[in-house]
Parts: structure tokens; sequence; C-alpha cells
């Protein structure tokens, strides 16, 4: 890992309305800088002249996670100089976790590091050229360029291949819509589904969360309009009125996008908390099991003989066994302890739930859907247990 990240404003006189342009709601600057500090690097170093001294300040006073931040005018050093610092430029777009799969893997080595001399960035520079780096990216991606060039040429360039899934120069407002949708593709997890979460919430989802990552509103509040309208699609499937019931779906999967949209949002902005881990993942849950019982409800107005509070209990049981399963296990991993059995990450998102779900109210069949639950479910997470276990007991909050 880099001692310090230094960002570095480009110099000529468009830099700063440019370093303003906002992308996911926030601006190329403090994009550049909370994804420096989201990848792990503690010393933060920003690099300008005297007129984007007050953007930079306007950064720190509007995102959270910039405190200690240091400002110095161009041709300053850090003092005191850091052993080997990250290089970027705020004008190329990178996500945190790409950034700091690629500081994994650089090389031990004295000698400067880039993917490639594109200009594009980032660059682990040694103390002994830092000062000629900062003055090469001053004169923007041309002027990085340049210098990996020279530094190649002389041979104390070494490479690291780039493989994250996003490196974007964005050269004007222009270049916003199109590095958003490429932004949000690379901030979308394992968990996802590969039907319904791909095809479809995943389209409908980064429409909306490019649009509200531009107001005030908060990943928490998205996930309690998830929470609401999962709960008031859950009363409406319970309706034994086949048009009122494909409503309640309609609401379901509206639910579902919303679900998308606060972790959308909360990773493009890096709005990230343990309360919205939680709210998120325990009203999944409220939404998962109410479904259930309005489909149980349905099934018992219906007359069936079949005992459907019976099975919608087991169907609830099941759902919630698997979900403390994958719950338990993504906090193990969270605390370093390893990663995710990709066994749960592929049960993590709610592809199966939902294309049941769609199948139960689409054919009038809701006993199939609780079936597939009381059986399926449990068996999930009976069999994950004995053949697993648990996470062990010290690795977890």
């Amino acid at each position: 890992m880099n001692d310090a990240a230094v960002i570095v404003c480009p110099g000529d006189a468009s830099a700063s309305s440019r370093l303003a342009v906002r992308l996911g709601g926030l601006t190329l600057l403090a994009r550049a800088a909370l994804t420096a500090r989201q990848a792990g690097i503690s010393r933060l170093i920003v690099v300008g002249d005297e007129g984007q001294r007050g953007l930079f300040e306007a950064c720190c006073r509007a995102e959270g996670g910039l405190e200690g931040a240091v400002w110095l005018l161009a041709g300053e050093l850090p003092d005191p100089v850091p052993g080997r610092s990250l290089l970027l430029l705020p004008e190329v777009v990178v996500t945190a976790e790409g950034l700091r799969a690629w500081d994994d893997c650089l090389p031990e080595t004295p000698e400067a590091a880039a993917p490639d001399t594109s200009g594009l960035g980032p660059l682990a520079v040694p103390s002994a050229h830092l000062a000629e780096a900062i003055a090469a990216a001053r004169g923007g991606r041309r002027g990085l360029a340049d210098f990996l060039a020279d530094l190649q040429a002389r041979g104390v360039l070494a490479t690291a291949p780039w493989r994250g899934a996003l490196r974007e120069p964005v050269a004007s407002s222009g270049d916003v819509p199109g590095a958003e949708q490429r932004m949000l593709r690379a901030l979308r997890t394992a968990e996802d589904g590969p039907i319904v979460d791909r095809y479809v919430n995943r389209s409908a989802s980064g429409w909306l969360s490019r649009r509200l990552s531009r107001t005030s509103i908060t990943p928490n509040q998205v996930t309690v309009a998830s929470l609401l309208t999962g709960l008031l699609a859950a009363w409406v499937l319970g309706s034994t009125s086949y048009l009122v019931s494909l409503l309640g779906l309609c609401l379901f999967q509206a639910s579902m996008v919303l679900d998308h949209v606060d972790g959308e949002i909360a990773r493009m902005k890096f709005q990230f908390s343990p309360l919205g881990k939680w709210l998120d993942n325990w009203s999944d849950h409220a939404v998962d099991v109410a479904a259930i019982g309005g489909l149980a409800w349905r099934a018992a107005q219906d007359g069936s003989t079949a005992h459907p509070i019976l099975l919608g209990l087991m169907a609830a049981a099941g759902v919630t066994g698997s979900f403390l399963i994958v719950f338990w296990w993504s906090l193990h991993a969270e605390r370093g302890a390893g990663r995710l059995p990709v066994a749960v990450t592929a049960m993590a998102n709610r592809d199966g739930f939902c294309l049941a779900l769609w199948v139960a109210v689409l054919l009038d069949r809701p006993l199939w859907f609780l079936w597939a639950l009381a059986l399926g479910a449990n068996l999930y997470w009976m069999i994950w247990l004995l053949r697993v276990g648990a996470p062990r007991r010290g690795m977890l909050p």
C-alpha cells in the first residue's frame, strides 16, 4: 500500500470549471479524493493553484470522509515527503475497488509504476520523482503521458496492468452520461442475479439512480421507500382478484428496483454506513416474508385444502434461515475473515424468489410459490449448515 495519495489539479485556464463537473452527484475533484480514501489511503494531498483552493475547501465542507486532507499550492511538496505516493488525476474516474486492487499488485521496486503510458494514471511514484511527477501532471493527461514516456525511455518505469472495471477520462459535462452508465456497471455487486437483476432491475435502477444521485435524497431514504412499497405489494398480493394481484406483482418489482437504487447511490456518493447495511438487508427480508404472508392469505381465501397458512409459516421459516446464513457469512467476510463462499454469494440475490413469485401470480397458483419455498429454502439452509457450518464466533462482530 502506498503511503499517500496525491491528487493533482491540471493547471490550464479551464481546469477549475472541469473539476467542478458533477458525476454521480459529486464533483470530479471530490470523487477523486473520496475514491482514494475508500481505497484505504489515509494520507490525502491535493495540489493546485490558488484559484482551485475554493473548490477543494467546498468539497471538504460538503463531503464527509475528507477530514485531514491537505491542500498544497503547485510547486510545494508535502512535509514530510511520502516515501511512495499514488498520484491521481481528478479527470480520470476510477472505482475504489479497482484502485485498491491495482495498488495491492504493484511490484516491490524503487521505480515509478503505471498501468501504461497513456497519461490516464494512476501513477505510483517514489519520493525522488514526486516533484517532477506533480509538475508533469499539472499539464493534464498529455503532460503525464509525456512524463511516463520519458521515464520508460530512461528505464525507470515499471508497469502493472490495470484490471479494474473502470478507468474513464471525463473531459467535459458531455462525457458525464456515458461515464455514469459505465460507473454503475462497474459498481455492480457479485450478489446480482443473472436474470431479473441483470435484465430488469439494473436497467431501471440505473436510470433512476443517476437522477436521484443529483438530489439530496439519501440511500437510507430510498431503502425506506423500498420497504414501504414492498409491504404495500404484499398486502395487495393477498387479494383474490387476478388483476389486483398483478398490481401487487408490479409493486413488488418496483420495491426490488428501489432496493438496487439505494446501494447504487451509496456506492456512487460514498454514503456507506453500518445502519444502511442493516436497514437494507433486514428490510429486504421483511418484504419477502410479507409477500409470503400475502400469498398464503390469498390461498386461504380461495378455500384451499393444502393448509396454506402452515405452508406460509414453513416458507417464511425457510427464507429466514437462508437469509440469516447469507447475512451471517457476509458479516464474517466483511470483517476481513475471508471471501464470501460462492454458494452463499449465489443465494444472496432474490432472482429465484422473484421468478417463483412471477410464476405463481401470472398463473394464479399461489400454492406453487409456497411449496417451492417451504421445501427449497429450508433444504438450502439445512444442507449449508451440515456441509459448511457457521463462521467462527471469534470472527463475527
